[in-house]
């Protein structure tokens, strides 16, 4: 069955099979934010994926942003790292153009014990999140874990950059220095409350992204041409639970930096 899944995201028609799939199954709140969110990332990636772009899928799991890059972009360079070995061997079957490296991705290289909850993969990561429901499996894990500007050589043009690494994601961006200084791209995050797992907060993100001059934005605003959000917006967005995507990008050039 994973092979027909593997060849059907291969197809022109995935997208709308995909569509046709969502919209008969029933939606919980969750299942409403995601979707909402999903759709906004299709229109940023419409607007900031150009033919020859280059794109970034950190915790790529099955593979639907890294088809977005290569659909947006075919002749461009993807790379995608996916910790969980198994997906990360199911990404390089469908997608034999991407480079996808089997690593976690983090600001110090080794290797780690990674928290793969089998029965869930999406809430997977470098540590347990205190919030999995009862009953979920877990199993411990060795994998390897790699910096982005190691990864990325100096001089390859990062377009966008995806990170969803369920809390992990002050530890890649501050990998990725070197990455996000010389391209400044934009952004797609997912940024909640496991980051506090990680002893995390929403302003350590706001001054990592500050120190690149990028701001963060919500989707929507963005899309709509909205400014992006204040430090104190972004904690407030993070603190209401209903939003934990959002994109980060440079900012525009009247305004210097995030204010509270």
């Amino acid at each position: 069955m994973s092979r027909i899944k593997d060849w059907l995201k291969r197809t022109p028609f995935y997208p709308l099979l995909r569509a046709v799939r969502e919209a008969l199954r029933p939606k919980s709140r969750i299942d409403r934010i995601e979707r909402r969110d999903a759709r906004q990332v299709a229109r940023i990636l419409h607007r900031v994926m150009r033919p020859g772009g280059n794109g970034v899928d950190v915790g790529a799991h099955q593979g639907d942003v890294l088809a977005e890059f290569i659909r947006l972009s075919p002749t461009g360079q993807h790379v995608a790292v996916e910790p969980i070995p198994e997906m990360a061997v199911r990404l390089q079957a469908a997608f034999p153009g991407a480079t996808v490296h089997a690593a976690a991705v983090g600001d110090v290289p080794g290797t780690v014990e990674f928290q793969w909850v089998t029965s869930n993969p999406a809430f997977s990561g470098l540590k347990r999140r205190p919030d999995l429901r009862p009953g979920e499996s877990i199993q411990a894990i060795v994998v390897r874990v790699v910096c982005l500007d190691d990864l990325i050589p100096p001089g390859f043009s990062v377009a966008v950059l995806k990170v969803d690494v369920e809390g992990a994601e002050l530890g890649v961006l501050r990998g990725a220095s070197r990455l996000l200084a010389e391209n400044r791209p934009w952004v797609l995050l997912e940024h909640g409350s496991a980051a506090a797992t990680y002893g995390t907060t929403t302003a350590d993100i706001t001054a990592e992204f500050a120190r690149h001059r990028m701001g963060v934005w919500l989707m929507g605003d963005w899309l709509a041409g909205g400014p992006p959000l204040s430090a104190d917006e972004f904690t407030a967005a993070v603190a209401g639970d209903d939003v934990w995507n959002f994109l980060a990008g440079p900012l525009p050039e009247n305004v210097k930096h995030v204010a509270n």
